[in-house]
């Protein structure tokens, strides 16, 4: 059979002989390989502002000029730096005679979200992060609005040392618990 004859046998039909399954496996893993680098290579690239890795983007990110962000950043830094600045000129989003015990309390729902989050009590959930990091950004721009006016200020480590070691802890314990490697992080 001449190789014209061959192409009057269908759309179906090949040419060459069956592929070895050994060298379909071996081209699999290898394109496997390949995926898994370029998921660590586009994750350690956006890690700085999306802090999560490929596969936890649409649910814990937004885009922003084309790039991943933390859905948990892009709520706090822009409100907390407003509250900030204002705090800093004398327009308090309170009265000062409630520091610091508003900075304090206000950190409270975002950190019992984040934890419980962390070691699994229950699931994430974008508009819960987003609702209880609003609040905690009016206590984190506050609370910076000391740090602008005096470096140092207690009103700003203090909670933010207290509950960065806090989110800390239940990170690593819901890693332990979970049974995960730091890059597969929730």
């Amino acid at each position: 059979m001449s190789i014209d004859d061959q192409t009057d046998l269908g759309p179906n039909h090949q040419l060459a002989p069956t592929a070895n399954p050994i060298a379909v496996a071996m081209f699999d893993a290898k394109l496997k390989s390949l995926a898994q680098r370029e998921r660590v290579r586009l994750g350690r690239r956006n890690m700085w502002l999306a802090h999560h890795w490929p596969e936890h983007y649409s649910e814990r990110c937004v885009t922003l000029g084309g790039r991943q962000v933390c859905r948990r950043c892009a709520a706090l830094y822009p409100l907390g730096l407003l509250v900030a600045i204002l705090s800093a000129k004398g327009v308090a989003p309170w009265p000062t005679k409630f520091d610091p015990w508003a900075i304090w309390i206000l950190s409270i729902p975002a950190t019992v979200a984040y934890c419980g989050e962390a070691i699994g009590a229950w699931h994430y959930s974008a508009k819960v992060q987003v609702a209880t990091t609003l609040v905690a950004g009016m206590a984190f721009g506050r609370a910076l609005g000391y740090e602008f006016v005096e470096r140092g200020s207690l009103e700003f480590w203090g909670p933010i040392g207290f509950f960065g070691l806090t989110w800390f802890v239940f990170t690593a314990a819901g890693m332990t618990l979970r049974g995960r490697q730091p890059d597969k992080s929730p």
